[in-house]
C-alpha cells in the first residue's frame, strides 16, 4: 500500500501576517532566553561577584582547620577552570591525590554550582517579568571579571612589596 504524500509548506515569517510573524519572532526569543542563549546581562555582574567573593572567603575559611591556605594563583586556576566550564568545554582541572589539589578542586566545584542558585529577571515577549536562573553568557562574564580582579589585586599586592623593599 503506497504511503500518501504530504507537502508541507513554509512561508518565510517576512511573508506572513503580521500576527503570524510576531508569535515566531517571540517563541524564537523565549527559545533563547530558556535556553540561555541570550547576551550578558551587565547589570547583574556586580551583584553576583559580591556573592563570588563571599562563596571563595567561605571556601577559603574551610580550609584553615586543614591548615591549607591558596594562594591567589591557585584561586585564579579555579575560577579559570570554571569559566571554561561556562564556555561549555570540559574542566582542564585534574583530579588529584593530594589534599591540596583536593581542596582546590573542591573550589572549582563550589564556584560551578553557584549558577543554580543566582536567578536574573528578564522581560519575556508575553510582556511579564520573570526569574530565571542565570543565563550562560552572564554567568561567563561574571567570572571574567571575577578573573580580572583576583589578577588586578595580585598586581597592587606585588607593587607594594616591591615599593617596600626598595624602601
Amino acid at each position: 500500500m503506497p504511503i500518501p504524500s504530504r507537502e508541507i509548506r513554509v512561508r518565510h515569517a517576512a511573508g506572513a501576517p503580521e500576527s503570524v510573524a510576531a508569535v515566531i519572532r517571540t517563541e524564537r526569543e523565549l527559545e533563547k532566553l530558556i535556553a540561555g542563549e541570550s547576551t550578558a546581562d551587565t547589570r547583574q555582574i556586580s551583584a553576583v561577584l559580591s556573592k563570588l567573593q563571599v562563596v571563595i572567603a567561605d571556601y577559603l575559611d574551610s580550609g584553615k582547620p586543614l591548615k591549607i591556605t591558596l594562594s591567589a594563583f591557585e584561586i585564579l586556576f579555579a575560577v579559570e577552570a570554571a569559566i571554561q566550564e561556562a564556555a561549555g568545554q570540559p574542566s582542564p582541572w585534574p583530579d588529584g591525590a593530594d589534599a591540596r589539589t583536593f581542596f582546590i578542586h573542591g573550589l572549582y566545584d563550589d564556584l560551578t554550582q553557584q549558577p543554580s542558585n543566582i536567578f536574573e529577571t528578564k522581560l519575556f515577549p508575553d510582556g511579564t517579568e520573570r526569574y530565571i536562573p542565570i543565563s550562560r553568557a552572564t554567568w561567563k562574564a561574571c567570572l571574567e571579571r571575577l578573573r580580572e580582579q583576583i589578577i588586578e589585586s595580585g598586581l597592587k599586592i606585588a607593587k607594594k612589596r616591591s615599593s617596600s623593599k626598595a624602601e
